[in-house]
């Protein structure tokens, strides 16, 4: 399936449940998404290479030895006739790249929220998102500003108090930075710039020697991907090949920090389980050893009707039934109430839920009917009276009906 112009599909697998997760566990989902997930970052990956050979190719060598010469008559600096502009195209270039990488970035923490939630990734979504991010990112700053001014100010001023207001910032400001980590990742999930710090600050409490001992980790793991990235540049200096090495340098220091994301991104998920525990409803342990996979394990909101089992056993007939198209559930069926307006007696009318006898209870009869005509053999009921009227029909000297007249039997005919 394809939506947006991006496969849909691939997701994370964790090794063991997000909430109990370890760093080396964390690591292994990570890769193991990085590998599934190749046909989403690889492009991008490839991007950044191909704008970085260009750059290069535009601004040629960017050793600064080039920019510059002593003389060796007056011993001072001297600039090269073309050192201005270069050093300007420089600066243009590398805003651009950097510009480049920042929206590496963005796909980054896309592809990661797009794995943990089984969602599309789509152009839009990416550049939304990732504009969010840097307002976010400008709140921050704007809130850093006023201390870091006032400490630079205290510095100039007193430069005693100055460095021991720098040298207590430090421990703040890492404390605070460990606290923002999941920013980004909140924000890519659907959170607003100020939801987004909120998320970031409650899944980081009370965890901070957690989420700084998996930092380090991630933080040596793109230590690593930079010294492979400068072991590939190193020996093509020397030879044309300079360009080529450039971007491959590019291409792995971009792979380094895609790792980092997924990293921080299984991280992510790893708080939201501990802090929601709905959200995973499989509780590690004997009866669960795992792996749960794939992800992601995420339910609907509540409320949800019915209380957690076990059921007691039997049959749950249908209410209100019967439903077209719904076979009736096997009797018995309990009781019909009394009916209050005919003494007591019985309900008489539509029962549901006797199929083939829908108008009245089979063998029930009426106790409040008037009682059937006695049986008078060869007596009509009188003219007027009868149940119908209320009335129950019984002989007397007024209505007696005549007894019937007899005739002479005719004498036989003569021959």
């Amino acid at each position: 399936m394809v939506e947006g112009g991006f496969k849909v599909g691939t997701m994370f697998r964790f090794s063991n449940h997000p909430a109990f997760i370890g760093i080396s566990d964390g690591i292994q989902d990570a890769f193991g998404f990085l590998q599934a997930s190749w046909r989403r970052w690889l492009p991008v990956v490839a991007a950044i290479a191909a704008v970085t050979f260009v750059l290069y190719a535009l601004v040629g060598s960017t050793d600064l030895g080039s920019y510059y010469y002593v003389n060796p008559d007056t011993g001072r600096l001297v600039f090269t006739p073309d050192a201005a502009g270069r050093l300007v195209t420089l600066f243009v270039l590398g805003v651009v790249a950097a510009v480049i990488a920042g929206i590496g970035g963005w796909v980054f923490y896309a592809t990661a929220i797009a794995g943990l939630r089984n969602k599309p990734l789509t152009f839009s979504g990416v550049v939304v998102r990732g504009l969010v991010t840097v307002l976010s990112g400008l709140l921050v700053g704007v809130a850093f500003a006023g201390p870091v001014f006032a400490v630079v100010l205290v510095t100039l001023i007193v430069p005693p108090l100055g460095v021991l207001l720098i040298v207590a910032a430090i421990p703040v400001g890492l404390y605070v930075a460990i606290r923002l980590v999941f920013l980004g990742m909140a924000i890519f999930d659907g959170f607003g710039p100020i939801a987004g710090l909120r998320e970031s600050w409650r899944l980081s409490q009370r965890s901070v020697l957690r989420l700084l001992g998996w930092g380090l980790m991630a933080g040596l793991i793109s230590l690593g991907f930079g010294i492979l990235a400068g072991v590939v540049v190193a020996p093509a200096k020397a030879t044309g090949l300079a360009l080529l090495a450039q971007a491959l340098s590019a291409a792995i220091s971009a792979t380094g920090s895609c790792l980092t994301v997924f990293i921080m991104a299984v991280l992510y998920e790893s708080q939201r389980a501990r802090l929601d525990p709905t959200l995973y409803p499989y509780t590690p342990g004997p009866a669960y050893p795992g792996p749960y996979g794939p992800g992601p394990y995420t339910y609907p909101p509540g409320p949800y009707p019915y209380a957690p089992g076990p059921y007691p056993p039997g049959q749950y007939p249908y209410a209100g039934g019967p439903y077209p198209g719904v076979p009736t559930p096997p009797g018995p069926y309990p009781a019909w109430p009394a009916n209050p307006g005919a003494g007591g007696n019985p309900y008489q009318g539509p029962v549901p839920g006797y199929p083939g006898n829908p108008t009245a209870i089979p063998g029930w009869v009426n106790p409040n009917s008037p009682p059937a005509w006695p049986a008078y053999p060869n007596v009509p009921p009188p003219w007027g009276t009868g149940p119908a009227a209320g009335n129950v029909w019984a002989p007397n000297e007024s209505d007696e009906m005549p007894a019937p007249e007899t005739k002479p039997t005719d004498p036989p005919a003569s021959s």
